[in-house]
């Protein structure tokens, strides 16, 4: 789903972010991208969704170069960010409605059972809503596109308990029924904890790979008994 090779990515005129970095992600991975603030890992996602352009090596995202105007398999991704700002002045059902015409595969059906297990109304206006609520109904629009590759990218520092553990929740149950890739970023070590199938783990522009159990140690966190 994911191939980089050798890939680095340096600011134009400035530091380089990442470094001689190289992974795999498979078909039906959950895959975490830790690291602390600051350490590329928006970046990353910001390549891999062809936001920015490499510098040198390869990326390929579903056997595609993200970066290029032709992208037959764009609308296989889908995208929930921290970044992404809803205008105010719409109500989430007009939100949803623009989101679904990026998907031919868009579930009406998906999107009114998530509406109910995010206890949200679709004619709510957005300007009304908190930052967790908003990101919410990006959630909503995520899982409701049946998209082969949902991207992540630190959203759940926002969400409150029982909504964060909500969204786990569905987000396994929505890889385990599309067979699904989920690459989530996070700077919460818990979030990835009996969750991800691989960590990818970004410190001073390298990546290292590693299996959950080694999360907390990443962080030098002693797990509380």
């Amino acid at each position: 789903m994911i191939k980089a090779q050798n890939l680095k990515y340096q600011i134009p005129y400035g530091a380089i972010i990442l470094d001689d970095i190289n992974f795999e992600i498979g078909k039906g991975e959950f895959v975490g991208l830790l690291g602390h603030n600051g350490s590329g890992k928006t970046t990353l996602m910001d390549l891999i969704m062809g936001f920015r352009g490499i510098t040198s090596g390869s990326l390929e995202v579903l056997g595609e170069d993200p970066h290029s105007l032709i992208r037959e398999r764009k609308k296989e991704i889908s995208f929930i960010s921290q970044d992404v700002v809803i205008k105010g002045n719409i109500t989430i059902a007009d939100f949803l409605k623009f989101h679904s015409i990026l998907y031919p595969q868009y579930s009406k059906s998906a999107e009114e059972y998530f509406l109910d297990v995010f206890k949200l109304s679709s004619e709510t206006k957005v300007a009304t809503l908190s930052l967790g609520q908003q990101r919410k109904v990006q959630i909503i629009a995520g899982l409701s596109s049946k998209a082969k590759l949902i991207l992540i990218d630190e959203i759940t520092a926002v969400l409150d308990p029982e909504t964060r553990e909500t969204f786990f929740i569905e987000l396994k149950k929505y890889q385990l029924e599309n067979d699904a890739t989920i690459v989530l970023a996070t700077n919460i070590a818990e979030d990835l904890l009996l969750r991800a199938d691989r960590v990818l783990f970004i410190r001073s522009g390298k990546v290292s790979i590693h299996s959950p159990d080694e999360i907390l140690k990443l962080f030098n966190i002693e797990k509380v008994a």
